[in-house]
């Protein structure tokens, strides 16, 4: 395969050789000829050499961290991704999609302006009413107590147009094996994201694939002079990490972080002080959908577990799953790219669902409404509406999610009859008749 790269540096390199991962990514991408054109690719199996950089920068920031425990206190918290991440998608690369790197070590990292910024935003949204001029505004003698307090908080820890803030927050980097995982990206109307277009069916999705970390650990160190503005900061990261979620696409369930331990607040050696063990729920052992297609027509279901199947596919594609199992009529081929072709059956360019596809739905409904929120055509989540969703409990976000899938499919048959669509009560919306499209604002629990 060519390397794209200066001539004269082309013939010095093997992309083989290049044990920095960052490197590789950004300039060594591997590529192939698709149709005339160059097409790179994403290899997300390992870091290679950068995986081994981990252990000794996580030991050598210990040592930093220990040196400035003298005349700071410190914070660190151990949070591990709780699904995927993504920070850095919209700076410059030639896939068009990014991540951040460490460029020295080869490993992604979260700046620690990311993650003061995060922070800040969550005190905005929580103390402030999401009022940023509020948030920023001198303290006046009319305000209320409260207010006064929030504000003097916020200017300590986060600093002003004034002042400098008395925390510092520290770039966050992972503390175990990193994995990563290529995700996908697959706008269905590019001509109307473009400005050229309406959003209609018949323009073709055009995939864009992205790297994500997926279940990573990272430690999250804060500095400052008082311990008092270490616990404040210390709470507020762990609702921002929790609750707001930190990168990219948090809209769609990235980026949101589940605390691991914290260690001593000293930092110092400490003999009574043990790292607790990383465990993972125990493991079944799975098999893929090809080998479930196939016991399930050689017992005809009755004897096939769910729980043994790998749902990582299905998690990805289970908006197009949901569309296809729930509509008795054809939907065009074309909106169900990149679903398994054993859960469908298709008639030239149109496509049902399959008896294995109906079983594998009713099986596994559950699991996949209740993991993550799905992106439905031609309905519309405001943010308010999103954020309501993802506090829901599990079983109730199953049955909302159900009655929105059923209220997509109507649309989607309804030929831009939207007035004919019957909405429950729960559900505060508002409809574009002309695009044919719902925006729903608020779920009325």
């Amino acid at each position: 395969m060519p390397i794209y790269c200066p001539s004269d540096t082309c013939n010095l390199v093997n992309r083989n050789n290049i044990s920095n991962f960052a490197l590789r990514y950004q300039y060594f991408l591997e590529s192939e000829h698709d149709r005339g054109k160059v097409k790179f690719l994403l290899n997300a199996s390992q870091l290679g050499g950068s995986q081994g950089a981990i252990g000794p920068l996580i030991d050598r920031q210990t040592n930093q961290l220990n040196y400035l425990a003298g005349d700071y206190q410190v914070f660190c918290g151990f949070y591990e991704v709780d699904w995927r991440l993504v920070v850095g998608l919209g700076s410059e690369h030639v896939q068009e999609t990014n991540m951040m790197f460490d460029h020295v070590y080869g490993i992604p990292y979260l700046p620690g302006s990311a993650f003061k910024g995060v922070v800040r935003s969550w005190v905005i949204q929580e103390d402030f009413g999401n009022d940023e001029r509020l948030a920023m505004r001198d303290i006046g003698h009319g305000d209320p107590a409260d207010l006064r307090e929030k504000k003097s908080n916020f200017f300590a820890v986060l600093g002003s147009q004034k002042s400098v803030g008395k925390v510092k927050f520290l770039s966050a980097y992972p503390t175990d094996n990193v994995t990563l995982s290529v995700d996908i990206m697959n706008p269905h109307f590019p001509g109307y994201y473009t400005g050229s277009q309406l959003p209609t069916d018949t323009q073709n999705p055009i995939p864009i694939n992205f790297l994500t970390l997926q279940q990573t650990p990272f430690r999250f160190v804060l500095l400052s002079k008082k311990q008092e503005l270490i616990d404040l900061a210390a709470d507020w990261t762990d609702k921002a990490l929790k609750n707001k979620g930190l990168g990219a696409k948090t809209a769609s369930g990235y980026g949101y972080f589940r605390s691991q331990y914290n260690v001593p607040r000293n930092l110092r050696p400490d003999a009574n002080f043990q790292v607790p063990t990383r465990i993972r729920p125990q493991q079944l052992p799975q098999i893929s959908l090809d080998e479930a297609f196939q016991q399930f027509n050689n017992s005809g279901g009755a004897e096939l577990n769910p729980q043994l199947i790998d749902t990582t596919s299905l998690k990805n594609r289970a908006s197009q799953l949901a569309q296809v199992a729930t509509r008795d009529d054809f939907i065009e081929l074309s909106q169900l790219e990149g679903i398994h072709p054993t859960l469908i059956e298709t008639a030239e360019n149109e496509a049902t669902v399959s008896d294995f596809g109906v079983w594998i739905w009713e099986s596994l409904k559950t699991e996949l409404l209740s993991s993550r929120i799905l992106e439905l055509p031609r309905l519309i989540y405001a943010i308010d509406f999103r954020q309501k969703l993802k506090n829901l409990p599990p079983d109730e976000l199953v049955d909302v999610q159900e009655e929105l899938i059923v209220i997509s499919n109507q649309l989607e048959m309804s030929n831009g009859e939207v007035q004919s669509i019957a909405i429950a009560k729960h559900f505060r919306y508002t409809s574009d008749t002309n695009q044919g499209t719902f925006t729903f604002w608020e779920y009325i629990n």
